[in-house]
């Protein structure tokens, strides 16, 4: 079992999505604002919403998630800008990523340049493509 952290904006992709990885064995965390998720990963500064600007000797928590699926469609803040705070963080740059997202083909492109390991499922998707992606992109998977 994984603990997956699924940032999506639209309720009903996400309580289905998160009912059907949960059926497959996960553990998921739905995130529905990005600023919620990076102060759960410990991106924002909780009391100022800032990102730090300093990381050297800096113990953080282990993670709470071993993956992201993350839409790149969200209010406030897009998923893109997301993937990129999570890449220039030296605490996260490695926490695998899923593009799951209705995004055009120039958005994605822009996602795969910012995360080049990342998994893509397209909307509308099948729980087992969903899966596959998470088995593929966790550390010890196929």
């Amino acid at each position: 079992m994984s603990r997956v952290g699924l940032l999506e904006d639209n309720h009903r992709i996400a309580k289905l999505s998160a009912t059907m990885l949960g059926y497959a064995g996960h553990d998921v965390t739905i995130y529905v604002e990005a600023s919620d998720c990076l102060h759960a990963l410990f991106i924002l500064d909780p009391s100022s919403g800032q990102t730090p600007t300093k990381y050297e000797g800096t113990v953080f928590p282990l993670l709470p998630i071993d993956v992201l699926i993350l839409d790149l469609h969200l209010p406030n803040m897009s998923g893109l800008e997301v993937a990129r705070l999570l890449r220039n963080n030296p605490y996260t740059c490695e926490l695998p990523l899923i593009f799951c997202t209705a995004a055009t083909s120039a958005e994605i492109n822009l996602a795969f340049l910012i995360a080049p390991e990342a998994r893509l499922v397209e909307k509308p998707f099948k729980l087992q493509t969903l899966v596959s992606a998470i088995t593929h992109v966790l550390p010890g998977s196929v």
